[in-house]
Order: C-alpha cells, then structure tokens, then sequence
C-alpha cells in the first residue's frame, strides 16, 4: 500500500512487440530494482493472443483471419482490437504479487472494480463456486469461460487476466471490454488503484532502449520453432 508506480501510457502497436515490451518490463525488474510499472496499451489491428500453455496448431486452424501471439502468461485466447489492455510488473514481495494467485487477482480486480464501478454500476466479482477448474490449453476462449474473481457486469465476463511469477518478479496482463471514450477508461483504472489500493503515479515513457531491446526480443522469437511464425505473424 502506498506504493509509487512508473505510468506508461502507451499508444498502439503491433500484437508482436506488445508482448516483447511487456516481457522487457518484467526482465528490468530483476535487472535494476525499477519502480513497479503500470503500462496501458492498445493494437494496431485486432489480434488475437493466446496463453503461454495453449498449442499453435490447435487454434492456428480457428484464428486463421487474424494475427497471433503468444503471451508468456497463461489463460485462453483473447482477441484485442476493442479492449483496454494494461500490464502490471511489480516484485514478488510486493503487495499486489503476494500471496496466491487468486489473491493476487482480487487484490488488482478489487481496485479495478473500485475504479469503473461509478460508470458501469453492478460490476462485480464472478462467483468462484462457477468456475470449472483445470488449466487453459486447447481452445479455451477466455472471454467465454470466466476465471475466479474474474469481473462481470450485465452478465458477461469484462475483465479478463493472466500472471507470470518467477522469482524476483510478476507479471500481470488483463484485458478490459467496456465501451467508453478511452481518457474516461483510462482514468477509472487510475482512480482505482489510486484510491482502493494507495498507489501514486509516475509517468515515465517507453526508453529508446527498452523498445530496441523488445524489437530485438521479437526478432528472437522467429528463431525458436515454439514461437514461429504462422502465417507471417509472430506467435
């Protein structure tokens, strides 16, 4: 509680260079002791992205239309486009990471929820006792089968997330599909982790070497058979 964030207010790019810079991100907190980071982003066309579990060949036949990539952390395909979607990179010790993971989810849900409950009253929790268990891999939408603590509101799944922990590190992407003007949006999700969860702000762009070294990750991955390309697209 009462933790300074770097702010990243990101702009939109391809699906590809997302998923690199975010995993920069997660790197730095190892390499320097950086501040934690919330970054916002968006998509230069819609893409899908899938869990780190999930196999290529399984959903390459569904998602043909579309580009692909891989996440690094779990949980089921999403397709981007329409979404505000923010990471979280923070240390393991920290509030937000501590604990399991579905305490860590409703430490983050419960300051999003706090944040967009004014513009979309009865946003709430899904009910863990209706969440099948077993982990994301085939085909497994993520929007069509909720998570525990996941968020909903007039009945439908609207906040979708998934983590990677390693030691010194978390982590956390989510996607958010409620319609609004993007500055409203952007200022529920700060609002929430401001007010619920005693977070300060500080806006620190994307540094020319940290987008080169997410190109050069991107690159990487054309090398490595698991992360081929398929179709011309990175996943």
């Amino acid at each position: 509680m009462g933790e300074k964030f770097r702010l990243i207010v990101d702009g939109a790019r391809a699906a590809g260079l997302n998923m690199a810079i975010d995993e920069v991100l997660l790197e730095s907190q190892k390499e320097t002791a950086s501040l934690s980071t919330l970054r916002i982003y968006f998509w230069e066309e819609p893409s899908y992205s899938i869990g780190y579990f999930q196999s290529v060949e399984r959903v390459r036949r569904r998602l043909a239309d579309r580009p692909i990539v891989r996440r690094i952390t779990g949980g089921g395909i999403v397709l981007h486009g329409e979404d505000l979607t923010f990471s979280l990179v923070t240390k393991r010790s920290g509030f937000l990471a501590s604990g399991d993971v579905k305490s860590s989810y409703l430490r983050i849900n419960e300051a999003l929820r706090h944040g967009f409950l004014p513009l979309y009253p009865g946003l709430d929790f899904v009910d863990c006792k209706t969440v099948p268990s077993g982990r994301a891999k085939g085909e497994r939408i993520c929007f069509e089968q909720p998570s525990c603590y996941d968020l909903a509101w007039r009945g439908r799944k609207v906040v979708g997330s998934s983590q990677r922990r390693v030691g010194f590190g978390l982590l956390h992407q989510s996607s958010i599909f409620l319609k609004g003007k993007k500055e409203e949006l952007i200022e529920c999700l700060l609002r929430g982790f401001r007010e619920k969860r005693g977070v300060s702000f500080e806006e620190i762009p994307l540094s020319a070497e940290e987008l080169d070294r997410a190109g050069e990750k991107e690159k990487e991955r054309l090398a490595l058979s698991e992360w081929a390309y398929a179709g011309g697209v990175f996943c």
